[in-house]
């Protein structure tokens, strides 16, 4: 008798978290009209409640009834794809890379023009790189304000030539939406990797009233595991542009993505680390595993290596290879 009370208690605490699970994955189903979401995130959890604890007849029946609502709902939410939207004029491209021995040639290669006050300009490119001249890698963070939690994570990777390669995985966003942590649980918005030059989406950052701090951490490691790195980068971005995936914020998320695809050393962090999954603890994280300097406190490491708001802008300097130049040799010495 107390095993039926307690399977009857879990089976009560379950059916109310799907309910609302339920609701809220409607409330984030694109492209439904937002009326038929708002309704529908009302008044499935009520049915369903009412259906599972209502002190009526034909109990059986109405939980069985119940279940198989949520049965269908949740099937059909796990199988959907991501939708086709009018996308933001930033994310109106997905870039995508061909690679041949040494050469990595990324279409669509993102190189707005970014001013203060004024739209930005989108630029795509198709630009080559040579893999054998990667010289290594930058952690690159944004902070959200005072919320420690909150950080945007990119990575700069660097080549002999001077040029960079900035990847940040991203919400892809529809025209007038606005980015939801949120709605990165219940499967919104597709994954947009985005492959950009520094003066992009370091300027993008910077040019914002007020504007939003940049951190430049060097990453120790080899050549060699960075272009595996890399590649691995390119390759998952080719997969992405085959065959779009939602955006998560735990699972496949602006740091997650990065720790899946990263070289073997980030097999040692344990999924119950918290610093796994939350972004803001990117940089202690990269700290204890030796990958970015560890003499000095983060937050002491962090503060030095902001970029200040009186950097130059890049339109101050003839290409993107010089003023990344300009961002570690005149503002922050790495």
């Amino acid at each position: 008798m107390e095993l039926r009370r307690i399977a009857l208690y879990g089976a009560n605490v379950l059916v109310f978290v799907l309910a609302v699970f339920c609701a809220l994955a409607i409330r984030y189903w694109v492209p439904w009209p937002e009326w038929v979401r708002d309704v529908g995130a009302l008044t499935f959890p009520v049915l369903i409640l009412g259906l599972w604890f209502a002190p009526l007849q034909w109990l059986r029946l109405r939980r069985g009834v119940a279940a198989l609502l949520l049965i269908g709902v949740l099937c059909a939410y796990w199988s959907k794809s991501p939708a086709p939207q009018d996308w933001r004029d930033l994310h109106s491209r997905e870039a995508w890379v061909e690679i041949d021995g040494d050469r990595a040639t990324i279409h669509n290669y993102r190189d707005a023009l970014h001013d203060p006050g004024v739209a930005s300009v989108p630029r795509w490119t198709t630009q080559t790189f040579d893999l054998s001249a990667i010289e290594g890698m930058d952690l690159i963070l944004q902070p959200f304000g005072d919320l420690k939690a909150m950080e945007h994570v990119m990575l700069s990777f660097h080549f002999a030539d001077g040029r960079h390669v900035v990847v940040s995985m991203e919400a892809r966003q529809a025209r007038g939406a606005q980015f939801d942590p949120l709605a990165g649980f219940f499967r919104r918005d597709p994954l947009y990797p985005e492959l950009a030059t520094e003066r992009d989406l370091f300027w993008e950052r910077m040019a914002r009233t007020p504007p939003d701090e940049i951190q430049i951490f060097p990453v120790r490691q080899s050549p060699q595991v960075v272009r595996t790195y890399f590649e691995r980068i390119l390759r998952f971005t080719n997969e992405v542009h085959r065959k779009p995936k939602f955006y998560s914020t735990l699972t496949e998320s602006c740091m997650t993505s990065f720790i899946n695809l990263a070289p073997e050393r980030f097999a040692s962090v344990p999924w119950y680390d918290l610093r796994r999954w939350i972004p803001g603890y990117a940089l202690p994280l990269f700290q204890q595993l030796g990958l970015v300097d560890d003499s000095l406190p983060a937050d002491e490491l962090a503060r030095r290596n902001t970029l200040p708001t009186s950097v130059l802008p890049p339109s101050a300097f003839p290409s993107d290879a010089a003023w990344s130049a300009y961002l570690r040799n005149g503002v922050i010495q790495a």
